[in-house]
């Protein structure tokens, strides 16, 4: 497998075992699994034998790198967010991700966690209505969030960056948390900066979704095509279950749980060799966006069907969660 186009991170089309650590399930910590999947040489998809969780194992040393790239690549792909001549592809998600959380925090200090370049904390100062911070360890994107947009973001790992505790109402991890290699001590770090009222919003790809493409794959004949799981930067791939479990354990209590609409990635680089971040027309990834499109809603029957459990159909899950007493 190539990469067809420049992109701004550092990932390879292709890993080798020097590049991989083998690790044990993020939420119950054993060590027995069976191999699902293999992608991108050597990034195994695998699935705990004790609580079904979904992870990378081997996973790379340090996924977290994969974003620590050339600021100019990066610019090149938002150049025209930045110049305000073009919408970011996730917007309508970001604008669905805010009302949720604004239903149940209004007003407050809000921390976004994994803030990259700003979009989704552009979108929340739109509402004027929180107190703004981020943290974002890549110094390339955490530069262009304060240069581009007069965000507030520390350059910083959150267990580096010495928040007070009880410092934040709101704390957002929007498509952070399946990057997180060590979601346990994530979890404890929010809950000592988060107050006593405060809420925890977490939106994650569904795992069992990728499952659902994974299986469709192979009846299709078109599983050597397929990067399914993006193991390079998606290390966990949390379920409905998995994900509410892994937040009782480290002190959480969940409030809510939904599903997210189908992110519909721009499709630029299959034409001009270039990824950029602002939306392509359906005319040229019609069959993507409709389809995606139509399991969301069958997702939505399903859940219902399930008695709001969200099942393989669903492209995201969302949980708004609050501390355990």
């Amino acid at each position: 497998m190539e990469l067809n186009y420049e992109r701004g991170g550092e990932q390879k089309a292709i890993y080798s075992n020097s590049d991989v650590i083998f690790t044990n399930c993020p939420l119950c910590e054993k060590d027995e699994y069976e191999q699902i999947y293999i992608e991108r040489g050597a990034l195994g998809i695998v699935r705990c034998k004790k609580c079904s969780l979904i992870y990378v194992n081997p996973r790379l040393k340090n996924p977290e790198h994969v974003y620590w790239g050339d600021a100019q690549k990066y610019f090149k792909e938002a150049r025209l967010i930045f110049e305000g001549k073009a919408l970011h592809h996730r917007d309508k998600n970001y604008e669905e991700d805010l009302k949720l959380i604004f239903k149940y925090k209004p007003s407050g200090k809000f921390l976004d966690v994994g803030t990259n370049m700003g979009f989704f904390l552009k979108s929340a100062k739109n509402w004027n209505v929180w107190d703004l911070c981020g943290v974002e360890p890549s110094p390339s994107l955490s530069d262009m969030a304060r240069k581009y947009f007069q965000l507030n973001i520390r350059t910083s790992f959150l267990e580096e960056a010495e928040f007070e505790d009880e410092s934040f109402d709101v704390i957002t991890l929007t498509d952070v948390f399946e990057h997180i290699s060590d979601p346990g001590k994530m979890l404890r770090d929010i809950r000592r900066i988060m107050k006593q009222d405060g809420v925890l919003f977490i939106k994650v790809p569904n795992g069992l979704f990728n499952l659902f493409k994974l299986n469709m794959a192979k009846r299709m004949g078109k599983l050597k095509d397929y990067d399914l799981f993006d193991s390079y930067e998606h290390v966990v791939h949390y379920s409905h279950k998995t994900l509410v479990k892994i937040l009782e354990k480290n002190g959480f209590r969940t409030l809510d749980v939904t599903i997210g609409r189908p992110i519909q990635l721009p499709v630029w680089h299959k034409y001009v060799g270039h990824f950029y971040l602002y939306p392509s027309p359906l005319c040229l990834d019609f069959k993507r966006q409709i389809g995606r499109s139509l399991l969301y809603h069958f997702s939505k029957i399903e859940f219902y069907l399930k008695w709001k459990e969200i099942g393989a159909l669903a492209p995201n899950i969302i949980t708004i969660a609050s501390k355990s007493p």
